[in-house]
C-alpha cells in the first residue's frame, strides 16, 4: 500500500471523526472548549483562545494553521486538501459566517493578524493569496488568484488551463462590500477599495479606488485635516473634503470635462477647449485665489512631446499665456516640480532659477507648487504665488494637493483624447471638416456656432446651465 496515500486517508478519517463528533456541539454546551481540545489533533497548528463556532467545516486540516485568539464562525469552510497547500490564519483574525477559503495544489493562502473577513467572502487559489495585517474585507467579496485561458477557439475554455500569478493585499487595507480582486493584483498598504469595485490592476499604497474596473480617484496621503485658521469659515467639517466653495467649483469643472470628453469621442478632428469650460476653470482659480489669499494661480500642462510645460490657465500671470511661455522640464520653478514629481515651496523667489522673466517682472516674492497627476502620471504643474513675502506652510501644501488630485483626474481624459488643444494655439477649431467658433458674451451667455449636430448642441445646453450666476458664501465668488 502507498504510505503517503494511506497516511492521507487516515488523517482524513480522523478529521471526519473528530469534526463529526464535536463540530455540531453548541458553544453554550461546552462545544467551543471541546473543539479547542480535540481539534489540536487534526490541525497543523491551533493557537490558544481560539473560538470555533459549531458548523464550521475543515478539509485537509493538517495543512491549516490558526493563530491565537482567532474567531471562526458558523458556515466557514477551509479547504487545504490539495498537495502542498497551506492555509495560515494569523492571530486575532475573524472569519465571519459563510467565508470560504479554497487552497489549490502548491498554493499558500495567508491572512495577517487582526484582519476581518466579512460574511460569505470567497478566497480561492490555486494561485497564492497574501492578506496583510489589520485589513477589513467586507461581506460578499471575492479574491480569486486564477484566470482561465480562452484564446483557443477550437477547445473548450475549461480545457485550456489556468494562469495563477497570485494576489497580495498589503497591511491596513479596507475592501468594501462586494469587491472582486482578480489574479495578478497587488493592493498597496492603506488603500481603500469602494463597494462593488473590480480590481484588475495594481493599486498604489494609500489610494482610494472605485469602479469596474477599479481606478484610483484620490490618495489618502492628502486627506488630512487642514487646521490653518486662515479662511476657517470656508472649511468643511469633514477632514477629507475641500473648502466648500472650491469643492463646488471643482465639481462643475469635473462634470463639464466629463461631458466634453464624451462628445469628443465621436469626432475625428481637434477642438480648442470651449470657452465656457475655460470660464469654469477660471472661476475655480478665482475661488482658490480668494480662499488662500494669494495673488497668482496658474495651471501648466505638459506638451505633447513631453519635454516642456505650457501655461494653460492663469490669474495674475496672464501675460505668460499671451507670450507663449514654455518651461523645459527640469528647469525653473515649475520645471523642477515636474521633473521631481514633488511639491516645492519657495519663500524668496530671488534665490532660485526662473525661466519665465514675467515672474520677476510682476514682482512675485513667494510661491508654492505641486505636480498635477493622473493615476501617478505627471501631466502638469499647479502653482500659486504672492507679491509679498510669505511662508507657505504644511496646511497650504495639503490644500493645494487636494485640489491638484481632483483637477488632474478631471483634465487627464481630455488630454488623452488627443483632440484638446491649448487655448493659446487658436480660438477656432475644426471638428472633422466642420468649423467651430466658441465665444462668451459679457452677460454670461454662450454662443456656439457650429453645423455639426446634436452632440455639441447638448454640450452647449449643459454649459449654459452651468454658467448661470450663483453666489457661494456671500457674493465673493460667482460660478
Amino acid at each position: 500500500m502507498d504510505n503517503p496515500k494511506s497516511s492521507a486517508r487516515w488523517m482524513r478519517l480522523k478529521e471526519v471523526l473528530i469534526t463529526t463528533t464535536v463540530g455540531w456541539v453548541p458553544a453554550l454546551a461546552l462545544g467551543g472548549a471541546l473543539r479547542n481540545l480535540l481539534y489540536r489533533k487534526i490541525f497543523k497548528h491551533l493557537g490558544s483562545s481560539v473560538y470555533i463556532q459549531e458548523g464550521a467545516e475543515f478539509i485537509g486540516a493538517s495543512s491549516i494553521e490558526i493563530g491565537d485568539g482567532a474567531y471562526i464562525f458558523r458556515g466557514v469552510r477551509l479547504d487545504g486538501r490539495e498537495q502542498n497547500s497551506r492555509i495560515w490564519i494569523g492571530d486575532r483574525v475573524a472569519l465571519e459566517r459563510g467565508v470560504v477559503i479554497l487552497a489549490g495544489e502548491n498554493c499558500s493562502i495567508a491572512i495577517g493578524e487582526n484582519t476581518y473577513i466579512g460574511h460569505y467572502t470567497c478566497l480561492g487559489g490555486p494561485g497564492s493569496i497574501k492578506i496583510g495585517k489589520d485589513c477589513q474585507i467586507a461581506s460578499h467579496s471575492g479574491i480569486f488568484a486564477n484566470n482561465h485561458n480562452f484564446t483557443d477557439l477550437t477547445r473548450k475554455i475549461k480545457d485550456q488551463g489556468l494562469t495563477c500569478k497570485g494576489i497580495v493585499i498589503e497591511d491596513d487595507c479596507w475592501l468594501g462590500h462586494g469587491v472582486t480582486v482578480l489574479d495578478g493584483v497587488t493592493i498597496g498598504q492603506g488603500s481603500v477599495i469602494g463597494a462593488g469595485s473590480v480590481v484588475t490592476k495594481d493599486i498604489p499604497p494609500y489610494s482610494i479606488a472605485v469602479g469596474a474596473p477599479a481606478r484610483v480617484i484620490r490618495s489618502r496621503k492628502t486627506t488630512e485635516l487642514i487646521t490653518s485658521t486662515r479662511n476657517q469659515k470656508y472649511l468643511s467639517t469633514d477632514s477629507s473634503r475641500l473648502p466648500v466653495p472650491i469643492s463646488d467649483a471643482l465639481t462643475k469643472v469635473e462634470n463639464t470635462a466629463e461631458l466634453l470628453h464624451q462628445c469628443l469621442q465621436t469626432f475625428d478632428g481637434t477642438v480648442p477647449p470651449p470657452l465656457v469650460f475655460e470660464k469654469l476653470l477660471y472661476a475655480l482659480l478665482d475661488c482658490i485665489r480668494q480662499v488662500m489669499e494669494v495673488d497668482t494661480v496658474t495651471i501648466l500642462l505638459r506638451t505633447e512631446a513631453g519635454q516642456q510645460l505650457t501655461v494653460h490657465a492663469s490669474l495674475g500671470l496672464e501675460e505668460e499665456i499671451a507670450a507663449g511661455i514654455k518651461i523645459p522640464i527640469g528647469r525653473g520653478f515649475a520645471g523642477n516640480i515636474a521633473a521631481r514629481n514633488e511639491l516645492m515651496i519657495v519663500d524668496d523667489l530671488s534665490t532660485v532659477e526662473v525661466v519665465s522673466p514675467i515672474l520677476r517682472n510682476k514682482g512675485i516674492q513667494s510661491m508654492l507648487g505641486v505636480p498635477l497627476l493622473s493615476e501617478e502620471r505627471m501631466i502638469g504643474v499647479f502653482h500659486i504665488g504672492t507679491f509679498r513675502p510669505r511662508h507657505f506652510n504644511r496646511d497650504d501644501a495639503h490644500l493645494m494637493q487636494l485640489i491638484s488630485d481632483r483637477l488632474g483626474l478631471a483634465i487627464a481624459p481630455l488630454l488623452g483624447s488627443g483632440k484638446f488643444i491649448s487655448p493659446n494655439e487658436t480660438k477656432v477649431g475644426f471638428i472633422g471638416s466642420k468649423r467651430v467658433e466658441v465665444s462668451i458674451e459679457p452677460a454670461n451667455k454662450l454662443q456656439v456656432q457650429c453645423r455639426y449636430g446634436a452632440s455639441l448642441k447638448h454640450l452647449s445646453n449643459h454649459f449654459q446651465a452651468l454658467t448661470q450666476p450663483r453666489s457661494l458664501s456671500g457674493n465673493w465668488c460667482y460660478i
